[in-house]
């Protein structure tokens, strides 16, 4: 009977630790596709980021170009914009996916997800209208480091320029609609996951 009773608590407890092992895996997957779907988000900011700073670099190195302190002071503008612009992105992507996952519990880990992908989502918005000003004011930026009068360029303010800003309104909208499917994604998982758990 004792042999028994011993038998059957150590199978209870290599029941218990092998529970133990499996939830800890589980936890390590989930933190690992949670990370892995936002990288996916991740790979395009940084793109942009060293496009940014690229542009920014440009136009320092250009900036003696410019004639007129009215246009100067535009380009110091758009240089402040190049730098933050990326900053801005970069830390709100960081701030969504520094949450540890695997260290909450299912509903705790969707409700910090939801309140980290607004800020998020905000912040985005935010980047997108900046960046539309951006487009505003960099354009005579550049002419001036051109040497060129955009009234003189043909068709400019009746085709080029109008052009320019759909199709920027248009890719920021594909990019807004792009990163908010992968933020659903991302939700959907955890909410599965928690669905599962109360199995």
């Amino acid at each position: 009977m004792e042999d028994m009773q011993r038998t059957w608590n150590q199978l209870g407890k290599r029941i218990t630790e092998q529970e133990i092992s499996n939830t800890e895996l589980i936890s390590k997957m989930t933190q690992q596709n949670y990370v892995s779907k936002l990288n996916k988000i991740g790979y395009s900011e940084y793109i942009g980021s060293v496009i940014c700073y690229l542009a920014a670099v440009y136009l320092l190195w250009n900036i003696s170009k410019i004639n007129g302190m009215p246009t100067q002071i535009l380009a110091l503008i758009v240089i402040s914009l190049l730098c933050i612009l990326p900053i801005i992105s970069l830390r709100s992507l960081r701030a969504l996916k520094n949450s540890n996952i695997a260290a909450k519990t299912h509903k705790e880990a969707i409700y910090d997800f939801g309140k980290r992908k607004l800020l998020f989502q905000k912040l985005q918005r935010l980047n997108a209208s900046l960046g539309f000003f951006l487009l505003l004011i960099g354009i005579p930026v550049l002419s001036a480091i051109r040497g060129v009068d955009i009234n003189e360029v043909p068709n400019f303010w009746t085709l080029i320029f109008p052009s320019s800003i759909a199709f920027f309104l248009l890719f920021s909208l594909w990019v807004l609609r792009s990163y908010n499917r992968v933020l659903d994604k991302t939700e959907k998982m955890l909410s599965d996951l928690n669905d599962h758990e109360n199995v």
